[in-house]
């Protein structure tokens, strides 16, 4: 019997068809047992043309494709939706950005990392050419939050925290996904040997990044509510205020009165209030 555990690959799709073609072929790559592998796709725009695209593609491996019946979910809930559909004999959860390529044996090594004592309950694959510059112990892998572009959850861990909170739309769900496993007891990694190419956002050039700056605001003043209080968010406010356009700022501070969490008593050693618009000490 094939001990290899079975994982459900989970790609949130919004306005991605141009980044199918290569993350069907980067997929179709991965050296993992076909019959223990599932892929699901949810598409946050329907419409975009993706579902016809991916039929022209004609993956080599087992796709599941769904439209968003509520149009955008936002990346939380949209995972959300796909993690409950997983099978109950799923261990892991892959949760993959559409711009984010695995390499060949990426899966292979995060799954490797995730069965070494202490087991870990999220797995983070280093970012190629531009690796994450946030701090993780290079003897442990421990780091204080794990990225979701290219992420391996374990399918019980994602469960017993209630996936991600999915008052926050979009950036900074894995940062208070992290958070809250340190806080339940569970460990966060960064797996160097797993790599994924990924076209972060500042590398996207010529993409309007209003929205995504926005929503990343709102973000950063739910976690800072939500681990550190109201003098946290207030220093928090006064560096976006100077950083960010007035009307993006007023904005965020809207949306985020809708949708503020209560402050948590707990406190974690890898979980730090730093002054600056970032949730770990940086290495460069």
């Amino acid at each position: 019997m094939d001990s290899t555990p079975p994982v459900a690959v989970q790609v949130v799709l919004y306005r991605s068809s141009r980044w199918l073609p290569k993350l069907v072929r980067g997929l179709e790559r991965l050296e993992y047992p076909r019959e223990r592998l599932r892929v699901r796709m949810l598409n946050n725009s329907p419409g975009d043309g993706s579902r016809e695209l991916l039929e022209a593609l004609s993956p080599r491996l087992t796709l599941e494709y769904e439209d968003s019946a509520e149009g955008n979910l936002g990346f939380g809930r949209a995972h959300n939706l796909l993690a409950a559909r997983a099978g109950a004999d799923t261990e892991h959860l892959l949760l993959l950005n559409p711009d984010a390529i695995p390499f060949h044996d990426c899966l292979l090594r995060l799954v490797d990392r995730a069965a070494r004592a202490p087991r870990p309950a999220l797995v983070e694959a280093c970012q190629f050419p531009n690796e994450h510059p946030k701090v993780h112990d290079p003897a442990t892998g421990e780091t204080g939050w794990c990225s979701a572009a290219c992420l391996l959850v374990r399918t019980d861990v994602f469960a017993e925290l209630g996936g991600f909170d999915d008052r926050i739309f979009l950036y900074c769900e894995d940062v208070d996904l992290s958070w809250r496993a340190w806080l339940a007891g569970h460990r966060c990694v960064f797996e160097p040997a797993a790599r994924c190419v990924h076209v972060t956002q500042h590398g996207d050039h010529g993409k309007d990044l209003s929205n995504e700056i926005y929503h990343g605001y709102v973000g950063g003043l739910f976690v800072r509510q939500r681990y550190f209080g109201e003098a946290s968010v207030e220093r928090y406010t006064e560096a976006m205020r100077a950083a960010a356009p007035a009307d993006v700022a007023e904005r965020a501070l809207r949306t985020f009165a809708t949708i503020r969490p209560r402050t948590l008593a707990a406190a974690h050693p890898l979980i730090v209030d730093l002054p600056d618009l970032n949730y770990a000490p940086l290495r460069w």
